[in-house]
């Protein structure tokens, strides 16, 4: 948890009813959690449940002070005040009815606080991620987690699993070793060598099947 600013750490053991409520941590900080190669400013929490703002700002207390960035059907962003006057503010997001499941099991973090998405549908998540953004941050994340052992055939079968017809393999493959867009020119040499030679040895990918619509660990 030392990768986390000082004002996710203050608003850490809040996020503990969570899990109860169906959400499972993924985006940027998940990645960051898991694999300590960056720092990451926001949360981002997904369930395949509708949203219940009320349940939100009852468990979350903090909610309350918070100022309402975006709030529509399921989607619901708030950007949190730190503890103490210092601290930068946290950018919550949760977003509902999240519908294509996922891949792998949910990990518990080591203080029970939250459930954290499974690199498999991390790595899932980001492939589809930058066909419809360029920003160096997610080829970061692709990059550290094929320096942690995923596997990016497997990643891109995973995405395929997950959503179908909207996610093409090959486009993604294609994204990935193109940096003239966005702030890409950014990722160092290692980053960009790790990326060529992952995708160049993708041959056939293997089945990855979806293992449940439940987002959360299932009981």
């Amino acid at each position: 948890m030392d990768i986390l600013p000082p004002a996710q750490q203050q608003l850490w053991l809040a996020l503990r009813p969570a899990s109860g409520l169906g959400f499972v941590l993924y985006g940027d900080t998940a990645i960051a959690l898991r694999l300590g190669h960056r720092t990451s400013v926001d949360f981002d929490f997904f369930s395949e449940k509708p949203l219940d703002r009320d349940a939100i700002r009852n468990a979350f207390t903090f909610v309350s002070q918070a100022t309402v960035l975006q709030d529509q059907a399921n989607t619901f962003t708030v950007s949190v005040p730190g503890t103490d006057t210092t601290s930068e503010y946290v950018k919550m997001s949760f977003f509902g009815t999240i519908g294509f499941g996922r891949v792998g099991h949910p990990q518990v973090t080591e203080d029970g606080v939250l459930q954290v998405a499974s690199l498999d549908d991390l790595m899932a998540t980001k492939l589809k991620v930058i066909l419809q953004r360029a920003e160096a941050k997610d080829y970061r994340d692709i990059a550290a987690m094929l320096g942690a052992g995923v596997d990016l055939a497997k990643g891109l079968s995973a995405a395929r699993a997950l959503y179908g017809n909207n996610f093409q393999p090959s486009e993604s493959l294609k994204a990935m070793v193109y940096f003239n867009d966005g702030d890409l020119g950014t990722l160092t040499h290692n980053e960009r060598t790790c990326l060529i030679a992952a995708a160049r040895a993708v041959r056939d990918l293997p089945c990855v099947e979806v293992l449940a619509k439940q987002l959360t660990a299932l009981p």
